[in-house]
């Protein structure tokens, strides 16, 4: 019995596509914790009426969201591995 002639160029290109999403997702996640820390960072440190208390404040503060943020990306991360069969 002959298999018929399949043709998986759509379904190859869906999944590269699903792939650049996937990898577009991650990196703009992992770069929000960056860009969060890097700002505030700057403001408190452009504040000369900032304290040290409020400014080991405001680093605990982007520290947590950094860790909530990189929490996310390990999450998409996961849920794209478990919904990915294997080749």
């Amino acid at each position: 019995m002959a298999l018929p002639n399949l043709d998986l160029s759509q379904v190859t290109a869906a999944i590269e596509r699903a792939k650049t999403v996937q990898a577009s997702a991650t990196a703009l996640i992992n770069g929000f914790a960056a860009q969060a820390a890097a700002a505030v960072t700057a403001a408190l440190t452009a504040d000369d009426a900032a304290d040290q208390g409020s400014i080991d404040a405001a680093v605990a503060a982007i520290n947590q969201t950094a860790a909530d943020l990189n929490a996310s990306s390990d999450q998409l991360g996961a849920a794209i591995t478990a919904n990915t069969p294997a080749a």
